[in-house]
């Protein structure tokens, strides 16, 4: 075996793969959960320890040197392999353990209720789920899969359109009090509840509404919180249809109005890339895409005028 030369430390590359990969101090900081400065001071011991420059830095951009270019390529294609021997290595150690990251809301509302069925069929099995809004990768941390809500666009990664969403007006059947809401400008007398990413504006320009964002109030900058806080009766929501879907059935949420706005995102099944995943990931591939379609029908219904949408609510 061949010994190997002296080499940079293994974390001073992988901060600079992540930087020449997403072209961005920022971004590589954000994915890496370090600080900018944190990433620049590694990039420049880098470069001093390799006596070349690596990025030229422009203004508040960077652009890789072209020597830049040559070594993260390499970077690149050996990081990636060492994760896939890693994968690899952990599913044949550990074949019965599978660990799945998704954001929190979804853990709460979609998954947790659910996965039951999934261990009753595989009870001897370890099932590991990180909750977090953080895109966790997939070797460093152990994860076999992500479920992820965007756009599907995950370089160096296999995505799978697993299901679409929508956003659909909710309240607490107590709250109402059996009172109906019989146009969409009644919400201006009532406490319309906030999240991060999930803003009104569209849903009102949906309904005709020439409204700006609801300012003041209760805002909570985590999706399962504000549904929680809506079966709380402390406002109106704007929520997904995949978190609430549950609450809905039990009757401990209603539909205020049949108005929903299809949401730009969706989620996504998302592996390393590769054909070589776990049979036990095949199951659960399995399981969750019975699942998901399982889940009622979006709407794709275009935006309904004030006489279409009185028929509607009464």
């Amino acid at each position: 075996m061949e010994k190997p030369a002296r080499l940079p430390p293994l974390g001073m590359l992988r901060v600079f793969e992540a930087a020449a990969r997403l072209g961005s101090f920022s971004a590589a900081a954000s994915e890496l959960s370090v600080t900018h400065s944190a990433v620049s001071h590694q990039i420049r011991a880098l470069e001093e320890q390799l006596g070349f420059a690596v990025f030229l830095r422009e203004g508040r951009g960077v652009q890789l040197t072209p020597l830049g270019q040559e070594l993260a390529r390499q970077v690149n294609e050996s990081l990636c392999g060492i994760g896939r021997t890693l994968a690899l290595l952990r599913q044949r150690a550990n074949p019965r353990r599978l660990t799945v990251t998704t954001m929190p809301s979804f853990a709460s509302r979609w998954l947790g209720p659910r996965i039951g069925s999934f261990l009753d069929q595989e009870p001897d099995i370890e099932f590991n789920v990180i909750s977090t809004a953080s895109v966790l990768d997939f070797a460093r941390d152990g994860v076999d899969v992500a479920i992820r809500f965007g756009f599907g666009d995950y370089p160096g990664q296999q995505s799978e359109f697993l299901m679409g969403d929508e956003m659909l007006v909710v309240a607490s059947p107590a709250l109402l009090a059996g009172r109906r809401l019989n146009h969409p400008e009644a919400l201006r007398d009532w406490h319309l509840l906030r999240s991060d990413g999930e803003f009104w504006r569209g849903w009102f320009e949906r309904a005709g509404l020439d409204w700006p964002e609801p300012q003041g109030g209760l805002y909570i900058n985590d999706s399962a919180l504000v549904l929680q806080a809506a079966l709380d009766g402390r406002g109106i929501a704007l929520s997904r249809r995949s978190l609430c879907q549950l609450e809905l059935d039990a009757g401990r949420l209603q539909q205020v109005f049949p108005l929903t706005l299809p949401n730009s995102r969706a989620y996504w099944f998302v592996t390393p890339e590769g054909p070589d995943i776990s049979p036990l990931t095949r199951r659960f591939h399995a399981w969750i895409f019975a699942e998901a379609a399982r889940c009622p029908p979006i709407s794709d219904s275009p935006p309904v005028d004030d006489a279409e949408l009185d028929r509607c609510v009464h």
